[in-house]
């Protein structure tokens, strides 16, 4: 089975990669056949761990992703424009001091040079969708998100099903991706729904069909992360306060809490009220036992804080072995040498103060990259701020998806952001806020 699936990556992620540099349309739209790849071929085999499905330490999931990414780069060429040397910059700083805190300072091995080259090409990537998207017009943009979005929604059905038929024991609709990183694939399209819908891209119906299919298939993958991204991402998308928002973000919980209390969402529900269990306990300095089931998880997070204390400047450098060689420095009496699922925890531990800053310096500029909240590209920070927050929850950050995502969202608010209308918007606000 395992060489079937490398074949299959391989095979299909070459062919996607020589399409797509043959031909501009399909470049473009290569990011959505890379998630095809990954959905629909697929949707008979049950999951299969995404630790064994890999070759030469990357995961198979990711061949067509990168593939995708790379076409792009080359079809753009990577001219960085002056508004993203600073970014540039700063990225090639985060890689310097990551090559050197993980393979100069500490051994150097495979493992850990896959975990290291990840970033440069998740970086890479990120570049090369930016540059080809900000020199694309709206209408065409608008198709890709479009085309990302179906590609998603069909796995989110497929996924419902097989979760139904017993082909898998969730509504995981990737069956070499971890459902965390699943969740993250679908809630990330759910703010740009609203994008679309808001630009007549999508009917009334299709958008309210639509959230509730993404909404069911996290009900059915039992996803805790996944569900509070979602409904952080329609209470953010709505956040500016007006009678009208306010009255959607009321039927939208009112329409959740009826579907939790209805009894088909009894799993995910118990797993959301176990979180709150442990909430409390540790807000009243009470001690979780082993029997209980998020005591891993804070197990995990206290001795990632103990780590941090002891590399707290320089880190323990990427890569899990780096992290389990300092796991076992400090845990005297816990062994299941895990990280903390919590991204700004992990990578302070991994990365220390110094490489820590680096990083968030980049997710910040590329924050304000995005569009602003006030424009007609509101999801798009709204998107940014879902991940963030999905984020206390796992450390998925490495998937090539995001850094896509990033890049093309950020192109196409360089466009918005070059237009005269969003040139007059700037001036009046300024005149608004000194007057």
């Amino acid at each position: 089975m395992l060489l079937g699936l490398q074949i299959y990556f391989v095979l299909s992620s070459l062919i996607l990669f020589f399409y797509a540099l043959k031909n501009y349309k399909v470049a473009v739209f290569s990011f959505s056949y890379a998630l095809g790849i990954n959905i629909i071929p697929l949707f008979w085999m049950p999951y299969y761990s995404m630790d064994i499905a890999r070759i030469a330490g990357i995961p198979l999931a990711y061949l067509p992703i990168i593939a995708s990414g790379v076409a792009l780069i080359i079809k753009s060429r990577l001219k960085i424009k002056k508004d993203f040397l600073i970014l540039f910059l700063i990225m090639i700083l985060f890689i310097g001091y990551t090559f050197v805190t993980t393979l100069v300072i500490h051994p150097f091995t495979v493992k850990n040079f896959v975990y290291w080259a990840a970033w440069p090409m998740n970086l890479l990537i990120f570049l090369g969708a930016i540059t080809f998207f900000s020199n694309t017009g709206e209408t065409l943009a608008q198709a890709v998100i479009k085309s990302t979005a179906t590609i998603l929604i069909i796995g989110c059905i497929i996924g419902i099903f097989r979760y139904l038929l017993g082909i898998n024991y969730d509504a995981n609709f990737m069956p070499v991706v971890n459902r965390n990183g699943t969740v993250i694939f679908t809630v990330m399209i759910t703010p740009l729904l609203f994008y679309l819908y808001s630009q007549r891209k999508i009917n009334q119906k299709q958008f309210f069909l639509f959230l509730a299919i993404i909404f069911f298939t996290l009900l059915f993958i039992f996803s805790r992360s996944g569900i509070i991204g979602f409904l952080a991402g329609i209470i953010l998308y709505y956040l500016k306060p007006s009678a009208k928002n306010l009255g959607k973000i009321f039927v939208i919980t009112a329409l959740v809490v009826m579907v939790f209390y209805s009894g088909i969402a009894n799993k995910s529900l118990n797993r959301l009220e176990r979180t709150m269990t442990t909430i409390n306990m540790l807000e009243k300095g009470e001690q979780l036992d082993s029997s209980m089931g998020d005591y891993h998880r804070v197990m995990l997070l206290t001795i990632a804080v103990e780590i941090i204390k002891y590399n707290f400047w320089c880190g323990t450098g990427l890569g899990l072995e780096n992290y389990r060689e300092a796991f076992h420095k400090v845990s005297t009496n816990y062994s299941h040498d895990s990280k903390a699922h919590n991204f700004y925890v992990s990578y302070f531990a991994e990365l220390g103060l110094i490489g820590y800053c680096i990083l968030m310096t980049i997710l910040v500029l590329i924050y304000k990259q995005l569009a602003p909240m006030n424009s007609k590209y509101r999801a798009f920070r709204v998107t940014f701020w879902v991940i963030a927050i999905m984020m206390t929850m796992n450390e998925y950050i490495l998937l090539p998806e995001i850094w896509f995502y990033f890049g093309m969202l950020s192109g196409i608010s360089y466009k918005y952001k070059k237009d005269k209308s969003y040139a007059i918007w700037l001036y009046r606000k300024k005149n608004f806020s000194f007057s």
